[in-house]
C-alpha cells in the first residue's frame, strides 16, 4: 500500500517537472516547489485533507506522515487500530500509542491523491497544526532541497549525476557534504556523523525539532554535564511521547560536520532516554538532533540518489537559540569548509524572491532566525508589491511589535483586520499589543481589547490553544466568568492525560488569580498533578507558561492556591519543590518569600523576594495586582 502510495505521487509530480541543463551531462529535473512558512522555529505548509484546507509540520525525522487525533475528529476521519491496537511510536519524548486513518483525497503539493493512509497520535504541535509531514513522502518523490532560509522546499530528480557533486548553488562558495548511513522503509532516517569536542556523534537531521539537541549522555562524552562552567539551565522540554526532559544551554569548544568547522558554539542539551511502552530503552537514536535552527542557518540538499547530504552555510548564528538572553552566546565565528567551490548543475529557482509572497516567506525566516530588521524589509517589500494582503500586514506588525515600534505594528494590525476580519491571530496580536501600551492606543482601547477578544471568541473552535490566551485576558479584564468558560471549553475537547492535565492546570491557576473557587482551584490542581508524571511534558518548550505545562508549573499553581487559602506550610512545600526543578520561577520565589513573611521568617522571606525581583522587576507589581502584598 505504501509503495502503491507513493509511486502515484512522485508520476503526478513529475508531470509539471522542469529540465534544467547542467554540467558533464548532469541534468536536475525539479518535479516541484514546495512554499514554507517558518513560524518561530517550525517549517509550516499546506495541504487539503477531503478538500479543506490542513496545515502542517514538514518533519524529516518523521518516518511516516500522520495527524493528530484532534484533528482526525476535526476532519471527521474514522480511526482504525493497529496489530490489535498495541503499536506505539517512540520518540525524543518517550512512547505514545497509534492509532491509522485513511483520507480519501490528500492534496500535497497541488496533486490529489486517494486512499493515504495516515498515523494518529497525540503530538502537542497545537490545534493549527494537522500533523506532520513525513519521510515516506519526502524520500518517496525525489532528491530534497531544504531552502528554509528563503522558505522554499525544492523536489529534485538528478539525471546523469551518479557521481557529481549536487550543491548546485555553490558555484562560488565552499560547500561540504556527508555521506547518509543506509536507509530502507524501516530505517528512513537521515543519520550520519558529527564530531563534538573532539568526539564522533551520531546525528540525526530533523526538521520536526525546532532546536538542535545533544543527549545529556553524549554531552558527557564530550566532556559536558549540567555542572560545567557556563552551563545555564533552561526547563523542562519534550516531543512526540509524554516524557518530559531537563533541558541547558551548554558552550560546545568545538564542533565538525563534513568539511564545516565552528569554534565556540553553543547548543542545547537534553536529558531524553525513549523508552517503549514496557519501559526499555529505544535503541538507535541519534546523540544528537540537528533541528531547524541548523537548516535556517544552511542550504541543504538531501541526495536520496547518493546517499548523501551536501549543504553550504548561510551565515549567522550556527545554533540560533531565538532566546534574546542567549543571542549574543550563540553566534560563533563562520565555519570553515574544506571541500571546493564549484558544484556542477545550474539553478532550478532563483534565490533572490520576485513577489510578495516570496519577501513573506523569506521575511519570516529572518525573523525565525531573530534577525528583525531584515525581516522588516522584506515584509516591508512584500506589503508594497501586495498592499491588500492581509497576511503580509499581520506579519510585518509582528515584527514591528518585536522591534518595540508599537504605532506602526498597531497600524498593521488595524489594517489586516480591516481586510480580513475573521484573523484570529491579528485580533489576539492587537488586544496584546493594546493591552499593554493603553497608550499606542485610541481613547477606546479598552473597548476594542474587548471587542477584539469577543470576535476571537466567536471564531475560535472549542479546542484552539487560543483559549488559553482568552483566558489569561477575559481574567486580567475582570470577567472572570468567562474566563472559565475559555478553559471549560478546552477541557470538553481534549481527554488524552497530556491534554487533561494542561487545562486542569489552566482553570487552577486562573481560579488562584481571581481568588474565586479555590476548593475548586484545589481540586484542578491536585488531579492535574495526580495524573501520571509523564502528561506534564512541556509540549512547546519555549512559548509560554499557559501552553507549556510542566510540573514546576503545576507546583507553582497550587502553592499560590495554597497561599490564598493561609495553608502557608503547603504553599512553601510547592514553592520548594517547584524551585528544586526549575530554580529561575520567579512567581515561586515570591510566592515563598511571602509565605514566609507570614509565617515570621523575615530574613528568609525578604531573600526570596529579592531573588524574585532580580529575575522579574515587575514580579511585585504582579502580585499587587492579585491583591497580595508583602
Amino acid at each position: 500500500m505504501r509503495t502503491h502510495h507513493l509511486g502515484s505521487m512522485a508520476a503526478l509530480a513529475a508531470c509539471s517537472l522542469c529540465t534544467v541543463p547542467a554540467a558533464a551531462g548532469c541534468q536536475l529535473q525539479q518535479l516541484a516547489l514546495l512554499q514554507v512558512d517558518m513560524q518561530d522555529l517550525r517549517p509550516l505548509v499546506w495541504a487539503k485533507i477531503n478538500g479543506e484546507k490542513a496545515r502542517f509540520l514538514l518533519d524529516s525525522g518523521s518516518v511516516y506522515n500522520s495527524i493528530s487525533r484532534a484533528a482526525a475528529e476535526h476532519y471527521r476521519l474514522p480511526l482504525e487500530s493497529i496489530a490489535n491496537d498495541t503499536a506505539y511510536m517512540s520518540g525524543a519524548g518517550g512512547t505514545v500509542a497509534v492509532k491509522m486513518t485513511t483520507v480519501d483525497t490528500f492534496d500535497f503539493l497541488g496533486l490529489p491523491v486517494h486512499k493515504v493512509p495516515f498515523l494518529v497520535f497525540d503530538q502537542g504541535a497545537g490545534t493549527e497544526v494537522a500533523g506532520l509531514i513525513g519521510q515516506n513522502v519526502l524520500r518517496g518523490i525525489s532528491d530534497v532541497e531544504f531552502d528554509l532560509a528563503d522558505g522554499i522546499v525544492r523536489f529534485l530528480e538528478p539525471v546523469g549525476c551518479d557521481k557529481q557533486a549536487l550543491a548546485y548553488w555553490a558555484v562560488k562558495t565552499p560547500y561540504s557534504y556527508v555521506e547518509l548511513e543506509s536507509m530502507n522503509a524501516l530505517e528512513p532516517h537521515l543519520r550520519s556523523e558529527v564530531i563534538i569536542n573532539g568526539q564522533r556523534m551520531s546525528v540525526w537531521f530533523d526538521t520536526g525539532s525546532s532546536r538542535s539537541m545533544l543527549s545529556l549522555e553524549a554531552a558527557r562524552r564530550a566532556g559536558i554535564t549540567p555542572n560545567s562552567p557556563g552551563v545555564t539551565y533552561l526547563g523542562l522540554g519534550g516531543g512526540i511521547g509524554p516524557a518530559p526532559a531537563k533541558m541547558w544551554v551548554a558552550p560546545i569548544d568545538s564542533f565538525q560536520i563534513g568539511g564545516e568547522k565552528v569554534a565556540h558554539t553553543h547548543l542545547v542539551v537534553a536529558d531524553f532516554q525513549p523508552q517503549d511502552a514496557e519501559g526499555y530503552a529505544v535503541r538507535g537514536f541519534p546523540d544528537l538532533i540537528l533541528g531547524d535552527d541548523f537548516f535556517l542557518s544552511h542550504r541543504i540538499y538531501v541526495a536520496y540518489s547518493q546517499s548523501k547530504l551536501y549543504f553550504t552555510y548561510n551565515g549567522g548564528p550556527l545554533f540560533n537559540l531565538n532566546l534574546p538572553q542567549f543571542a549574543a552566546a550563540a553566534a560563533p565565528t563562520a565555519p570553515g569548509a574544506s571541500s571546493p567551490a564549484g558544484a556542477s548543475g545550474a539553478q532550478p529557482g532563483a534565490d533572490t524572491p520576485t513577489d510578495a509572497a516570496g519577501f513573506r516567506r523569506q521575511g519570516m525566516a529572518f525573523a525565525a532566525m531573530r534577525e528583525f530588521d531584515r525581516a522588516l524589509a522584506d515584509l516591508t517589500r512584500a506589503c508594497e508589491l501586495a498592499p491588500g494582503d492581509a497576511e503580509n500586514r499581520y506579519q510585518r506588525g509582528v515584527i514591528y511589535q518585536h522591534l518595540g515600534q508599537l504605532q506602526p505594528a498597531l497600524q498593521d494590525f488595524d489594517a489586516a483586520l480591516k481586510v480580513q476580519p475573521d484573523d484570529i491571530d491579528a485580533h489576539l496580536a492587537r488586544a496584546e499589543l493594546l493591552h499593554g501600551n493603553p497608550e499606542v492606543g485610541p481613547a477606546s482601547a479598552a473597548a476594542e481589547i474587548k471587542s477584539d477578544l469577543d470576535a476571537v471568541n466567536r471564531l475560535a473552535p472549542p479546542d484552539a490553544d487560543a483559549r488559553f490566551t482568552l483566558a489569561d485576558f477575559y481574567g486580567t479584564l475582570g470577567d472572570y466568568s468567562t474566563a472559565l468558560d475559555q478553559i471549560n471549553h478546552w477541557l470538553d475537547t481534549h481527554h488524552t492525560e497530556s491534554e487533561r492535565a494542561q487545562g486542569l492546570n489552566e482553570r487552577c491557576w486562573l481560579r488562584a488569580e481571581a481568588n474565586r473557587d479555590l476548593p475548586e482551584a484545589l481540586e484542578d490542581c491536585n488531579h492535574a498533578l495526580a495524573l501520571r508524571p509523564s502528561a506534564q511534558a512541556e509540549m512547546g518548550t519555549f512559548i509560554g507558561r499557559k501552553l507549556a505545562p510542566e510540573n514546576p508549573a503545576f507546583l507553582d499553581s497550587r502553592g499560590l492556591v495554597y497561599l490564598r487559602l493561609g495553608r502557608l506550610k503547603d504553599a512553601i512545600g510547592d514553592y520548594d519543590a517547584a524551585l528544586d526543578t526549575n530554580p529561575n520561577m520567579a512567581t515561586s520565589l515570591y510566592g515563598r518569600g511571602m509565605a514566609k513573611l507570614r509565617l515570621g521568617e523575615q530574613a528568609q522571606g525578604q531573600a526570596d523576594l529579592a531573588a524574585a525581583q532580580r529575575l522579574d522587576s515587575g514580579i511585585a507589581r504582579f502580585f499587587a495586582g492579585l491583591g497580595l502584598a508583602p
